[in-house]
């Protein structure tokens, strides 16, 4: 049993760097075509990026499937003990099956985040602040206590207004105001393709976090 728990281990982190690798090469295409506005609305840019992945080489070799705004399992809302209007959809999931034999599934739970508090082109204001902090109560949160706590996933990043480094340090002066110091978002040595890959550190689990600027 501990071989196949092992075995198991394996195969997810290999399904995990394949989900990244699709997910970043197909951020590259959208800012090489720059086929995005930095106004839209989160859905409408994991909606872009999913059509993206599923035309991804890496995506169709190894036969994924990518979907977007999915409600995920649960048992509660199958037995009939909770109603299907509390259903929880992920913003974007990967599927396959290993040998015919293991359910492979990777969650992406992604937010808008900007730096300072900007006007969109239609003259709407965006609260940067209240966007900081719901990247970690709507987000991070959720794959600690939340719905999301038992599946395999990451946090993902939109920028649409500032830098990295700027979005980075606010976000992790609130997490030290209402966790702890050693959750921090912070960058140890990964990449994918030249994409930085940070990590938050829990009691519960390690969670990867990717950011994509779209501010230009």
């Amino acid at each position: 049993m501990a071989k196949s728990n092992f075995i198991i281990q394996k195969v997810n982190e290999s399904f995990e760097l394949k989900c990244l690798t699709v997910l970043v090469k197909s951020y590259n295409d959208s800012i090489k075509n720059k086929s995005y506005s930095k106004d839209w609305e989160e859905k409408t840019f994991s909606s872009h990026l999913v059509s993206l992945m599923n035309k991804c080489d890496v995506a169709l070799k190894y036969e994924m499937i990518i979907t977007k705004e999915e409600e995920l399992e649960d048992d509660e809302i199958d037995n009939g003990l909770k109603s299907a209007d509390e259903a929880n959809p992920i913003d974007i999931r990967f599927h396959n099956v290993w040998s015919n034999e293991i359910r492979l599934n990777y969650i992406i739970e992604a937010k808008n985040i900007s730096s300072s508090q900007w006007n969109k082109s239609n003259g709407s204001k965006v609260n940067a602040s209240q966007q900081q902090k719901e990247y970690i109560t709507k987000g991070i949160d959720r794959f600690l206590t939340g719905h999301f706590k038992e599946k395999n996933g990451c946090m993902l990043g939109y920028i649409v207004n500032g830098s990295l480094e700027n979005i980075i340090d606010k976000v992790n002066a609130k997490i030290s105001s209402c966790k702890n110091d050693s959750e921090m978002i912070l960058h140890k040595s990964k990449f994918i393709d030249n994409h930085k890959i940070f990590e938050t550190k829990h009691s519960q689990k390690v969670l990867k976090h990717l950011f994509f600027e779209f501010s230009n």
